[in-house]
């Protein structure tokens, strides 16, 4: 049997070839990618070709517009990403070996929040963190391959046989900026919610029920509901916009102690966004996993809403 990328002596794929590759990703055309590798147009364009004979797929869609990715080649980009960012590592690794790596992981929603968390954890010892922003498949996936030695995730992923501590269970909150005509009221209805634009932080796939829930019949145009990955971007919507924003307590805490935000007195019921810090087996004894796993305590502290 013959596999695709391989033949009898190893790998096919050169380290030149995923460079190559995940800048024409990123820039959307092979042009700009020759420009920013200063290669020539001929050279990136070869370099493709031999990559989708070898894989026996086809990686891009040629328009006039650039290069768009066919889902082989969104496929490839996250495993080529996952193996130039090991080689970088593997090279600071062997330059600071009076240090050991621990490669951490998180939502871009709780990097915030635990990133700073974990280096005042290992402050002081010899470990060197490099945080990576993935979503929390993505940190279980990661996790499987070796290439990340712990992370946070949010909300239940199947951890398989991975270990996991709770770090946090959040209630989600209404929060808008104190000049909002909902501010100054002692108590608010999901109902009047129906004449201002609502933005739900989704944290999972209950998300898009809880967005739904506030949809009313005499909701206008002039006052939408969105929802966003980033609990920052509601946030901001709620500050420059006059939106009223669905968010963790945790990520609320920091608008309403600067006073850009109040919070209001609406409850949702048993909604909530949970974290998790999770690792395997295989690198619970690793000093960078120990370290966090000893200072779970001020990792929880961070979440605190008071």
């Amino acid at each position: 049997m013959t596999v695709p990328g391989f033949d009898g002596t190893g790998h096919k794929i050169e380290t030149m070839d995923l460079v190559v590759f995940t800048t024409v990703v990123r820039t959307g055309s092979l042009g700009a990618a020759a420009t920013e590798l200063r290669l020539s147009m001929p050279s990136v364009s070869a370099r493709i070709a031999a990559m989708e004979r070898k894989l026996g797929t086809t990686l891009f869609v040629r328009s006039a517009r650039g290069s768009a990715t066919t889902p082989a080649g969104e496929r490839l980009n996250d495993y080529a990403q996952r193996c130039l960012d090991l080689l970088d590592e593997a090279a600071i690794a062997v330059a600071t070996h009076e240090t050991q790596r621990l490669v951490l992981a998180a939502p871009a929603s709780l990097g915030d929040i635990v990133f700073p968390a974990a280096l005042r954890a290992v402050a002081g010892r010899p470990i060197a963190v490099h945080c990576r922003v993935a979503h929390s498949g993505e940190v279980v996936g990661r996790l499987g391959d070796g290439t990340v030695h712990a992370g946070f995730v949010m909300p239940k992923v199947p951890l398989r046989a991975f270990r996991s501590e709770p770090i946090s269970q959040s209630a989600l909150v209404a929060v808008c900026r104190p000049d909002h005509p909902l501010a100054e009221r002692r108590r608010v209805r999901i109902e009047n919610l129906g004449r201002t634009g609502v933005v739900v932080y989704r944290w999972g796939r209950d998300a898009q029920e809880l967005a739904a829930s506030l949809e009313q019949p005499d909701r206008g145009l002039d006052a939408p509901i969105h929802t966003t990955g980033l609990p920052s971007t509601a946030i901001r919507l709620a500050v420059d916009a006059g939106f009223v924003a669905v968010i963790p307590r945790f990520v609320a805490a920091r608008s309403i102690r600067d006073g850009e935000t109040v919070l209001l007195p609406l409850r949702f019921g048993g909604w909530r966004v949970d974290v998790q810090f999770v690792y395997a087996s295989a690198t619970a004894d690793r000093l960078g996993v120990r370290t966090l796993l000893d200072n779970l305590p001020a990792i929880r502290a961070a979440f605190d809403d008071d």
